[in-house]
């Protein structure tokens, strides 16, 4: 009884954070207009960032601790950074440690670009700035490993296809872990 109470609680928690991702992701893109404010996009966009951080930290604990869901903590990670949506996790973590700890302006207006392909998403106009662009990172956060994985995964890329990619990773594993 107790070890179905402790799954319950974790898979509680799961969806609890993967809403809270959506939720957020759903904010951003309706702040993401042209011409916005950029405190307007900032808030939206690193709530987006904190929930998709913790939505895939609560798949590793699932993973560490729920052998029906995936047999090792390995296991998640290898599949999630070799997955064209998982692997964008990595980067989205240097974005989040970026603009969290050191608030530092990951994403900025772009305007249209050409070809315009249509429909257009609001949210297309906010692309990820290049790390070379962002002040230097703090050294008392570890997340200079995942720098080349911003850089080669959403640097110059709408903020919004990364989150959408996101959100289309974890709706994949919650069906896997049968959430």
């Amino acid at each position: 009884m107790r070890q179905l109470r402790v799954r319950w609680l974790r898979v509680h928690r799961l969806r609890l954070h993967t809403a809270g991702s959506e939720r957020a992701r759903q904010r951003f893109l309706a702040q993401a207009t042209p011409s916005a404010a950029p405190e307007d996009v900032f808030v939206p966009l690193s709530e987006a960032l904190w929930w998709t951080v913790s939505a895939d930290d609560g798949f590793e604990y699932l993973a560490r601790t729920d052998p029906s869901y995936r047999p090792n903590l390995g296991d998640y990670r290898q599949a999630r950074d070799k997955h064209q949506y998982g692997q964008l996790l990595r980067g989205l973590r240097y974005a989040r440690d970026r603009c969290g700890h050191q608030r530092a302006l990951v994403a900025v207006e772009t305007g249209l670009t050409f070809p315009i392909a249509f429909p257009v998403a609001f949210g297309e106009f906010f692309r990820w700035r290049r790390s070379d662009q962002l002040p230097l990172p703090d050294p008392n956060f570890q997340s200079a490993a995942l720098q080349p994985d911003y850089n080669s995964l959403l640097a110059g890329r709408p903020a919004s296809q990364t989150l959408e990619a996101a959100a289309k990773w974890f709706e994949q594993e919650q069906s896997r872990a049968g959430l």
